[in-house]
């Protein structure tokens, strides 16, 4: 193992497609290394004892890992090296149940790090100026404060989720440094986007952003390109979790390919367990061929794919997928199941048609209301909206600026200092502080103006929300009789 860490070294399988397999001897010697690196944890000690994998079939009957695995094992029970040999903890965020646990040594996020640098050598480069807006829980952000230290560019650390870069200082980092990669969350541009366009700012000709490098939610095309013509930039979308780390990145054909380096990648059918082929949706089971930390054997990722069903013009052997999303998050509705990326997709389709990208979708009863905030545009958004879920009812509902995404309010975020314990009040301008909490944080004074638009908005948004309550309420007693 010490030189396995010395060069970075794993045993990987060479980069297949869909149609043509790796060498058997190779993928099968990645698994197998990979099942005892997994042993060393507690989830695995027991369940992998004794297994060695001779062949893809016999690791194919390996039982799936869960998330309920995973939080059964607990914070510790994952680790796979000595906590002298890891050097970061990561928790997933959370949004579809209880956090799970990684640990990571400094040769898995160089894996990472180096694969995102090796795929796109002309974004991260000498000289190259990346905001990194992901938040600094989740491992994108080291990914890219890493691939500046090894040589990648230069790195601005200014997660997201802090009070310390709010998005107004954001957009001003990016102004003034000249950054040419905003490294984020899908939001995040159509946030700065609109905080851009109420100062008066065109992205596209005002900021030196060339590249879009978004991961973290679904990014149907139609989001992207929108977000490609209002910044002027490329659009590269990343993809992987916090429990896998990376598993992929777009090429410039727009299609995202799996890191079949790092990760060996099953879609199977969830009905019958067998793999899809070209053009099959699947649930993604991972393993991790590039984690010593917290290795995973066969992962349920829960996360629903559609494998590529043609080879991408690009020319790569990776195999190219769209994430739909979690399978526990799409809904049944006018006869179909509909995954989180088409619902996005239909609802941005909509939005670009009265020249937004501020959209808001609520599922109801009897239709999906989508809520826009509308700048003109000549199309038809429920024309635009049917064209990609045909069958599903849709309401679309134009609002003002400002009543999805209140960059009014956003731009007014708290001013946040070191703590202090001591107020000089004698000094000419200075703060005058009597708490800690005064210390910390300064809440920017609204004017009475600013106080009167917030009102409107949120008494606007309340009766809006009253009337679909009661619209609610009069579906269910009617489908109760």
């Amino acid at each position: 193992m010490r030189a396995i860490r010395r060069n970075l070294a794993l045993p990987v399988t060479p980069s297949t497609d869909a149609a043509t397999a790796a060498p058997a001897d190779a993928l099968v010697a990645a698994l197998d290394a990979t099942v005892a690196r997994a042993r060393r944890s507690l989830l695995y000690a027991e369940r992998l004892r004794g297994v060695r994998v001779r062949s893809l079939a016999e690791f194919a009957r390996l039982p799936l890992t869960t998330r309920a695995d995973l939080q059964r094992a607990g914070v510790h029970g994952v680790r796979a090296v000595p906590l002298e040999e890891a050097c970061h903890y990561g928790e997933s965020s959370g949004t579809t149940g209880v956090p799970n646990a990684v640990w990571l040594t400094a040769a898995d996020l160089a894996r990472s790090a180096r694969a995102i640098r090796a795929a796109h050598p002309d974004v991260f480069a000498p000289g190259r100026i990346v905001l990194n807006r992901f938040p600094f829980m989740a491992a994108p952000a080291h990914l890219m404060q890493l691939i500046a230290r090894e040589g990648g560019g230069v790195a601005i650390p200014a997660g997201n989720i802090n009070w310390d870069v709010p998005f107004p200082k954001a957009l001003e980092l990016a102004a003034r440094t000249g950054a040419h990669v905003l490294a984020s969350l899908p939001l995040e541009p159509i946030v700065l986007g609109e905080i851009a366009r109420a100062r008066g700012l065109d992205p596209a000709r005002d900021l030196a952003v060339d590249t879009l490098f978004l991961g973290g939610a679904p990014l149907p095309p139609v989001v992207q390109r929108r977000l490609a013509r209002q910044w002027g930039a490329r659009v590269i979308e990343l993809y992987g979790s916090t429990e896998t780390m990376l598993l992929g990145t777009s090429c410039e054909a727009g299609t995202l390919h799996l890191e079949t380096d790092l990760a060996h990648c099953e879609i199977l059918d969830p009905a019958t367990g067998a793999a899809v082929g070209p053009g099959g949706e699947g649930l993604l089971v991972v393993t991790t061929l590039g984690v010593e930390g917290s290795p995973l054997v066969r992962l349920d990722t829960r996360d629903v794919v559609r494998l590529a069903a043609t080879p991408c013009p690009c020319g790569s052997p990776r195999p190219g997928v769209t994430v739909l999303g979690r399978v526990d998050d799409a809904i049944d509705l006018a006869g179909r199941r509909l995954h989180p990326w088409e619902l996005i997709d239909a609802g941005a389709t909509a939005a670009d048609a009265l020249d937004s990208a501020v959209f808001f979708l609520v599922v109801l009863a009897d239709r999906v209301l989508v809520r826009v905030e509308a700048r003109g545009g000549s199309g038809d958004p429920v024309a635009a909206f049917r064209a990609r879920l045909p069958g599903v009812s849709v309401e679309v509902e134009p609002v003002a600026p400002c009543m999805l995404l209140d960059v009014e309010t956003l731009s007014r975020s708290p001013r946040v200092y070191k703590p202090v314990v001591v107020s000089d009040w004698r000094r000419p301008g200075a703060r005058r502080i009597l708490t800690v909490l005064e210390g910390m944080i300064e809440w920017p004074r609204p004017s009475g103006g600013e106080l009167g638009r917030w009102l409107a908005r949120f008494v606007a948004t309340a009766l809006r929300r009253r009337r679909l309550a009661r619209d609610v309420r009069r579906l269910a007693g009617s489908e109760g009789r």
